[in-house]
């Protein structure tokens, strides 16, 4: 017995070590109850008698259950907490229990009353075993349980699969650490997961021991929902983006930050990851980098988009490329970056182009032919009298130059009407080479008379191709005169005629001539404008309008003192 009770001691003043409050056992004697041991607050004060703490019901109901007893009492002007445990290791029915003064805990508990029940956050608060002691109003609307079906048991919302790292979190709480707003889900009543953000706490007496445990659940799942539906908005503004046909670029500090594939291809990469990083000037002309700087300037201190405009690009390979554009100032990655928007006009601008001049060449041709109609009848008489005026004059001299003349009026009078009249057109497959070495025949012969050396470098195996073979002859003897007609002293005039791509054949003529400056080689092809003294331009207008109903296309290389290249592609026969 004295063991027993030494036992019961020692395990009382652990517990003592453990707590401050009152530590006491008691066991029953004859008819009623005695202190077996007395230890805590009121050891220095009268302790307080045995029948005030418990009660024969609390006795036994401790006994009987075999396990803790907990209830609240008030003793004069303090209010206890009381757990009772029976101990099973004495002979004796005995219980140990122990008592915390959580007086000060209920007036703070009257004080923060009102927060809790008027608080928008759902606020439960348990005992340190888990059982519910009090929720508030939110917490109900919340979690669909009312404060009577869940007292003094453990709070019903954790769902299953988080009951296991709950329990460990509760034990972490208990040993004075705290959680703040991590994010996790519970359950609703009606087993529905709810995203909430949580914050618990213990709450101590003013002994610092631990009374219970408070939890603040925060419902989240307006704001989840509107993080997912943002997330959503985003990947689906990213597949526009990735997925756009138009050309998208995000820059910042002058660095290219995003760009779509649609943007690289445009700029001649395979991936849009060879282009991040890259400065943004090392794609726009030189000629816009005054424009282009302006531009992102006022998006910069505005913070307005700037109106759609035409610029130029560089592509990779080098070649420029026309652009409409729009930009306009975004937030992106956390900084201010300027998104731009670019459309590759360039095949649009040569359409436009040929419109133009495919207008131009109607308006001359309409021309043309009130021109030749009015002066060929006058001219037929003319060169008839000159004629006679040849044989009976005493001046030759000067007639044959009138007649000379006279031949010139009738060649332009002609190429008139090659613009003004509609020709019929019989387009067969043809051995290009055969065509140019035919018009070359009589072309040599004229550059033996002016010096001029022809250098012909003509591939013999090549593709068929579907022409008009007079048409062809006259472009390439137009030409040829006009490489002629550029070298008054002589020179050398060479023909090539090769495969150029998969697509097209290419007849090059190149001349040793003084060349042609880049701005007068923007007007070449225009109706009157040539680079020759007596030149029309309508020859060279013939040839672009022969070249491009041939679905081909005709283009100039010249640099000054170093002569003039030009390429005349056709698409071959496959």
């Amino acid at each position: 017995m004295n063991e027993n009770k030494k036992i019961v001691r020692l395990h009382a003043e652990n517990h003592s070590a453990e707590a401050l409050g009152i530590i006491f056992a008691y066991k029953q004697k004859d008819d009623h109850l005695v202190y077996s041991m007395y230890q805590g607050e009121s050891v220095h004060e009268q302790k307080i008698p045995l029948e005030e703490w418990v009660s024969y019901e609390h006795f036994f109901e401790a006994l009987n259950k075999k396990k803790k007893l907990m209830y609240e009492l008030q003793i004069n002007d303090k209010r206890y907490v009381v757990n009772l445990t029976p101990l099973s290791y004495t002979e004796k029915p005995e219980i140990m229990g122990h008592c915390v003064n959580i007086t000060s805990y209920q007036e703070k508990k009257e004080q923060i009353q009102p927060f809790i029940y008027h608080n928008a956050d759902a606020v439960a608060v348990v005992d340190l075993e888990g059982k519910t002691l009090q929720v508030n109003p939110a917490f109900e609307n919340t979690f669909g349980w009312t404060f009577e079906e869940i007292h003094q048991k453990p709070l019903p919302i954790i769902p299953s699969f988080l009951k296991e790292p709950v329990c460990e979190l509760h034990k972490t709480i208990q040993s004075g650490e705290s959680k703040t707003e991590f994010e996790t889900v519970r359950q609703h009543k009606d087993g529905h997961l709810i995203n909430v953000s949580v914050t618990l706490f213990r709450v101590e007496n003013m002994n610092d021991w631990p009374l219970c445990i408070a939890f603040v659940y925060r419902d989240i799942t307006s704001r989840k929902q509107a993080e997912t539906d943002l997330k959503e908005s985003e990947q689906r503004y990213r597949s526009l983006i990735e997925l756009s046909p138009e050309a998208i670029i995000v820059h910042s500090e002058g660095k290219i930050d995003y760009i779509n594939p649609a943007g690289a291809k445009a700029l001649g990469y395979k991936s849009p990851q060879d282009v991040l990083g890259a400065c943004v000037y090392q794609f726009v002309h030189p000629d816009y980098y005054d424009v282009v700087k302006q531009r992102i300037y006022r998006m910069k201190t505005e913070n307005k988009s700037v109106d759609l405009q035409e610029e130029k690009f560089i592509h990779k390979d080098g070649h420029t490329i026309d652009a409409e554009t729009i930009a306009f100032p975004i937030p992106y990655m956390g900084k201010q970056a300027i998104q731009v928007l670019f459309r590759d006009i360039t095949e649009r601008k040569k359409t436009e182009k040929l419109l133009r001049e495919s207008a131009q060449l109607s308006l001359v041709g309409q021309l043309a032919a009130g021109i030749a109609h009015e002066i060929r009848n006058p001219l037929t008489a003319v060169k008839g009298f000159m004629q006679l005026l040849k044989e009976t004059s005493g001046q030759p001299y000067y007639v044959e130059m009138i007649n000379h003349e006279l031949d010139r009026i009738e060649l332009i009078t002609d190429e008139f009407l090659s613009l003004a009249k509609p020709q019929a057109k019989t387009y067969k497959d043809k051995h290009i080479q055969d065509i140019l070495e035919n018009t070359l025949k009589l072309a040599e012969v004229q550059g033996i008379t002016e010096k001029i050396h022809v250098k012909k470098e003509i591939d013999l195996h090549l593709p068929l191709v579907i022409c008009e073979e007079n048409q062809l002859k006259q472009v390439f003897s137009n030409i040829f005169k006009n490489a002629v007609e550029s070298m008054p002293s002589g020179g050398t005039v060479t023909i090539q005629l090769k495969r150029f791509n998969q697509e097209n054949l290419v007849v090059r003529f190149s001349d040793e001539g003084p060349g042609i400056t880049q701005e007068r080689m923007q007007h070449l092809g225009k109706p009157f404008y040539s680079t020759k003294e007596k030149g029309t331009g309508l020859g060279l207008m013939v040839c672009y309008k022969i070249i491009r109903e041939h679905k081909g296309e005709i283009n100039f290389v010249s640099e000054l003192g170093k002569g003039t290249t030009v390429d005349i592609l056709l698409p071959f026969k496959k």
